[in-house]
């Protein structure tokens, strides 16, 4: 953060809690293997980049303990040093009962885009969608919390596939 901003006014990185539907259910049993690896990485990157640590480590908290174990197995030259120490320090100090609040990958990813639209951060939206595949972008563009706005630009990534 910049000493000349103040933090007060920044809007909060966490989604609302969602009611439990069947609905909802339907879409965390599609989005459940949905790993998202490459655009976590991107994400935790963008993060950094900005000095947005807490929001990379609310970020790694929504997250299950499997999918950041993946993350260190499958990308350790994109991450870079900062975010890979970040990763590993975050699974060091884990508190067990965060394992039983994760949502799924694609859900933890989306309030961060919300978070950056409300901001004016497109372009790092962008470059995060651009890691994401078809299918990833398609049940992103469902996801009911996600916003409007957001949505619309999957379109961009997924050639027509999504709204």
């Amino acid at each position: 953060m910049y000493p000349d901003h103040d933090t007060t006014l920044l809007p909060e990185y966490r989604a609302p809690r969602p009611r439990a539907s069947r609905a909802r259910a339907e879409v965390d049993a599609r989005t459940c293997g949905m790993t998202c690896m490459s655009a976590l990485a991107e994400m935790l990157r963008q993060l950094f980049a900005a000095r947005q640590s807490r929001a990379a480590d609310t970020l790694m908290d929504r997250c299950s303990r499997e999918a950041l174990e993946k993350l260190l197995s499958e990308s350790s030259a994109f991450m870079g040093a900062r975010v890979r120490y970040a990763v590993e320090d975050r699974l060091r100090h884990r508190k067990p009962q965060l394992d039983d609040t994760a949502l799924p990958t694609i859900r933890a990813i989306a309030s961060v885009l919300n978070a950056w639209l409300h901001d004016g951060r497109r372009m790092a939206i962008r470059a995060v969608l651009r890691e994401l595949s078809d299918e990833e972008l398609k049940e992103l563009s469902t996801l009911p919390e996600l916003n409007d706005e957001v949505a619309t630009m999957t379109g961009d990534f997924a050639g027509g596939n999504a709204p």
